[in-house]
């Protein structure tokens, strides 16, 4: 496999908490890619963006017109790749086929863990929390909701997890990160059988003119989200382990494209550890984007787990 080529520059401020938190505001990176300028907080990671048709912007009139937020999709290019690989020394053949160093076996309790950090995360078609636009407290409308639609995939394949949801972003954002590092703890001392974290979140992608960027594959003819997996290391704080975090998701990620082809953006390793030094199966799941539809993201969640669960069922 060919190394990522970074495509799109994310801005990165240093951290100042135990972890970095993904900001609220939208800080602007600009890139062009086959002619269309992208707006991205500076969290995310994009590359390969098909040709887009770029919209002129809308009239003031035009946009209190609109009773639906408007949406444009976007499809990543599928493939096993790290994003900013070069930047951390890491190649990805290394860690091609190589064994987890962690297994499910026949312990009577919870071995996988869901959790989510941005616990009020939500999607195009949800209502908001009045003032904080993405995000609901309604658990079957924000991301909760992937979670509990992966949840029953590994349940129908024999593995069992506990789902919290446990809100850890309202009313105070900042701080969120610390709060669930927290509740993992709590989590791995009352169910000592946890031996993966999958911290599930949503990315938010909005261009210049208020239009909010779904991604989009199709899976079984259905829209679905796309999914990328974020790896912590250790540049900012000790994270020892970080590396078999990282075999953990190229697992999964060469699985995917065994079972959906296209369901993958590529991985993207970060400067900050997002309390993946908890365990050696800890990953952050981005399901969709805040232009995807509830209905997509929880078919990705749906995706996704049944390709991790084939993974820690080593079929």
């Amino acid at each position: 496999f060919s190394s990522y080529e970074n495509i799109l520059t994310s801005q990165i401020t240093p951290a100042n908490d135990e972890n970095k938190e993904k900001q609220e505001q939208t800080k602007v990176s600009k890139s062009e890619t086959n002619g269309v300028n992208i707006v991205l907080k500076y969290f995310f990671m994009l590359s390969d963006y098909n040709q887009a048709k770029k919209e002129p912007k809308p009239t003031e009139q035009a946009k209190q017109e609109e009773t639906l937020i408007k949406s444009e999709s976007v499809t990543i290019d599928k493939g096993l790749k790290i994003a900013k690989a070069a930047q951390f020394g890491v190649n990805v053949s290394d860690y091609i086929g190589k064994p987890l160093s962690f297994a499910i076996d026949n312990y009577s309790g919870p071995q996988v863990l869901i959790m989510h950090t941005h616990t009020t995360e939500c999607f195009s078609d949800t209502q908001y929390i009045k003032g904080s636009p993405d995000r609901n407290l309604d658990e079957n409308k924000n991301i909760v909701a992937v979670g509990e639609a992966a949840a029953e995939i590994f349940r129908k394949n024999g593995i069992e997890v506990y789902h919290d949801k446990t809100v850890h972003d309202y009313p105070s954002y900042n701080g969120a990160y610390k709060r669930a590092a927290t509740t993992i703890r709590n989590d791995l001392e009352a169910y000592h059988g946890i031996k993966v974290v999958l911290d599930i979140h949503r990315d938010g992608i909005t261009r210049e003119d208020g239009t909010k960027v779904k991604l989009v594959t199709e899976i079984n003819n259905m829209p679905t989200a796309q999914v990328m997996l974020v790896v912590g290391t250790n540049t900012m704080l000790q994270h020892d382990n970080w590396h078999e975090n990282l075999k953990f998701a190229v697992n999964i990620q060469q699985k995917a494209i065994e079972m959906y082809p296209s369901l993958m953006r590529p991985i993207d390793l970060r400067e900050e550890r997002f309390n993946e030094q908890l365990t050696l199966g800890s990953l952050i799941i981005e399901v969709g984007s805040n232009g995807n539809t509830l209905e997509e993201a929880v078919r990705g969640g749906e995706s996704i787990a049944d390709v991790i669960s084939a993974v820690l069922n080593g079929k």
